[in-house]
Order: C-alpha cells, then structure tokens, then sequence
C-alpha cells in the first residue's frame, strides 16, 4: 500500500452532531452521579444520546449514520466529557465499534444497521479468549474483560488470535445475547461506563462475521465499500477516548473559573481573594495553556488520520508513532491541568459529591488506560525516530 502523506490536512468534521453534544451538557451534568451509581448509563441518558444521533457517529451513511470523521467524533467527546466522562466515552466505544464493523461485508452490515442505525457495537480487540477453528467460521470460548458501554450494546466485537495462521488478530462480531455479562466494574474512576465482563461459552461466529486487523490496517476492507474512509488502527479508535480526557480538563477548568469569579475567598494571611494570588494566577494560566496544548495536539492527529482515511493511505510508521504521541501527550497535559486547577480549587473539591473529585478520579483512571499510555508511545515514537526496529504488524 503506498504510505505517502496527503498533501494537505482535510477537516471533514460536522458541526451538527457537534452542537447536538453541546446542547446535552447541563443533562449528562444533572445524570452523571445518578450514572456513577448505576455504573452504567442512566435511561435517560442514553436516551438523549439516541435522540441527539449520536450513538450512529460511526455508522456508514449508507446505512443512515452520520459516517462522521474522526475529527467529529473527537469535538463530539470532548463536549459530551464537559457534562459526564461516561457518556464520552460510551459515544467513543461506539464509534469505533461501528468503525470495526463498518468493514465487514454488505449483508452483515445491513442486518446490523438497516432497521436501526443507533445500534451500539461494543467489544475489545484484545485477543483474551479462545478461538476454535470449525466449518464456516470460529466456536469462540473464555473471558473479555473491560469492555465499556456492554450493556449498552446490542452487539459485541471479541479480540482473538487465530492458531492456524501465526500470530494474526481478528474481530469476531458477537450478539451480546450470546454472552453472559459478569458485573466486576468497581473502579475509583470512569464507574459509569459499565466496563464488565463479558463470558463466551461454545458461541458460533461465521467467518462473515470476523475481521482481520492485518487485513484491516491494509486497506483490504476498503474495498468492499469505496469511498469509505480507511481505518486507520488504534488510531481512528483511540482519539474520541483522548477526547474524554481533554474534556474533563475543559470542565475543570470552567468549574475553578466560575468558582474564583464569584469571589471565593482565599485561605490565606497575605491575600483576600483567590483571583488576587499570584500563585493560583499562575497555576490556572498553566492549566489552561496545558488544556489548550492537549486540545491541539488532539485535533491535529484527528485531522492527520482523517486526511489520511479519506486518501486510503496508510502513515509511514514514523509518523504514525507520533500520531500515536500526539495522543498520548494530550492525555497526560489534560491529567497535569486537572491537577493544577485542584490546588486552586482546594481539599473542599475532594468531598463525596463534588463535581471536582468525580472529574479527578475519572481523569487519573483514564489516563491510565493502557491505549493512552505515555510510556510506551514514547519508546514507539523514540524508537521510530532512531530507526531501531518496530513491531510488524497493525500494532504500529
């Protein structure tokens, strides 16, 4: 496949769905300690998303979603993150799910889209159970775990590895009423995202219904629907979650800015109004450059992937390792910029019930997902700028 760049960034993005999630703000707001509890939507909530069209982000137009472009989806969750992280992140499952599934044939998507393009796809591409060869396709067995918005989903993509062809992943797209769901989500952060476990016992899968991520990362899908963008793995996936991160940032900010714009007084011998402390003058001022940096550096790898897809170029590794930067780094400033922003809102903010602690502890647990890990972006970015070697594969 030739890797060329585009010569142009190309920003497809749709400012309806945009404005949509905007407009569910002070909602999601209102729902996301009732959705912390349930651990899991409320109804009310993801009736609204439904409404708003944003459970069919990823759904083929043909299909009557919106076949949104990444960079859509990333302002959608940044938005949505600003009211509740779960929410976000549901909508970002979504998308990708659907982005999975858009690649297989014309008769399987249409049974899963044609009567309801809202239909959540859900699922993990880490490859945790076991898969048996049999005639026409693959009895998959075990445990999938971690997989956000399962109860949401009517659909369910399991990660596994094939034994009769070395080391390749593929997608296995299951009913998620072929699946038992073991409730085991009991986390510090992102509770409402319902991220369980789902048990596959014995469940057929026609080789109709799985994908392969090599395949996939090579464009092969694509041209089973032209003009459809590529698919660009992890890539095209993971941004909406980054998403999440930045619009929790954004909300912090609002919410300490709003807080000091009152007149919260300050604890403190020397001034009498948190505004007047060179110090949290300071802090907010880093924070808000440090969200805007992780703002940026989102948007413009949403904006790479897209000019890519829309191309069906596949990024040269080294520039798809700072892709991968990119997104690891607006993680990790959205997470120092919450931090900064709790000095200056104070130890009230880590009261049960304060909106401050929930964005938190959603921001520490998310930022911590082993997709969005700064760590391990870097030595793939490091070791893509020195040439050393890289795994073969989708991987990269």
């Amino acid at each position: 496949m030739d890797t060329a760049p585009p010569a142009t960034a190309h920003r497809p993005d749709d400012p309806g769905p945009v404005a949509a999630a905007r407009s569910l703000v002070p909602l999601l707001t209102e729902q996301a300690p009732r959705t912390e509890e349930r651990r899991r939507l409320t109804g009310t909530a993801l009736a609204a998303l439904r409404e708003a069209g944003l459970l069919r982000l990823g759904t083929p137009r043909a299909l009557g979603g919106h076949g949104a472009s990444v960079r859509t989806a990333v302002e959608v969750c940044e938005e949505l993150a600003r009211g509740c992280s779960a929410a976000s992140w549901t909508v970002g499952i979504a998308y990708g799910g659907a982005l999975f599934a858009s690649q297989l044939d014309h008769d399987v998507r249409a049974a899963l889209w044609r009567d309801d393009p809202d239909t959540v796809v859900c699922g993990t591409a880490n490859p945790s159970g076991a898969a048996r060869r049999v005639d026409g396709g693959w009895t998959l067995d075990g445990r999938w775990a971690w997989i956000s918005g399962i109860h949401h989903a009517s659909w369910a993509l399991l990660g596994f590895e094939r034994a009769d062809a070395g080391t390749e992943r593929l997608l296995a797209l299951v009913p998620a009423g072929a699946l038992a769901v073991e409730e085991v989500w009991r986390m510090a952060g992102m509770r409402g995202t319902g991220s369980d476990t789902a048990l596959a016992e014995g469940v057929f899968v026609p080789d109709s219904r799985t994908v392969s991520l090599t395949a996939m990362a090579d464009g092969v899908y694509r041209r089973r629907h032209p003009g459809e963008p590529l698919v660009l793995f992890h890539l095209s996936i993971n941004l909406p979650l980054v998403a999440t991160a930045v619009g929790l940032a954004a909300a912090a900010l609002e919410r300490v800015l709003d807080s000091v714009a009152r007149g919260r007084r300050a604890l403190s011998p020397l001034y009498r109004l948190v505004a007047e402390a060179p110090a949290h003058q300071l802090d907010v001022a880093r924070a808000a450059t440090l969200t805007d940096t992780a703002r940026l550096h989102l948007r413009r790898a949403a904006d790479e992937v897209d000019a890519h897809a829309g191309a069906g170029l596949l990024p040269p590794p080294v520039e798809r390792a700072r892709l991968r930067m990119d997104a690891a780094h607006a993680v990790r400033c959205a997470r120092e910029a919450v931090g900064l922003l709790l000095d200056t809102a104070g130890a009230g903010s880590f009261a049960d019930g304060a909106e401050l602690q929930r964005i938190w502890r959603d921001i520490e647990t998310a930022s911590r997902h082993a997709a969005l890990s700064v760590q391990t972006h870097q030595e793939i970015y490091g070791r893509a700028l020195l040439g050393a070697p890289l795994p073969a594969g989708p991987v990269i």
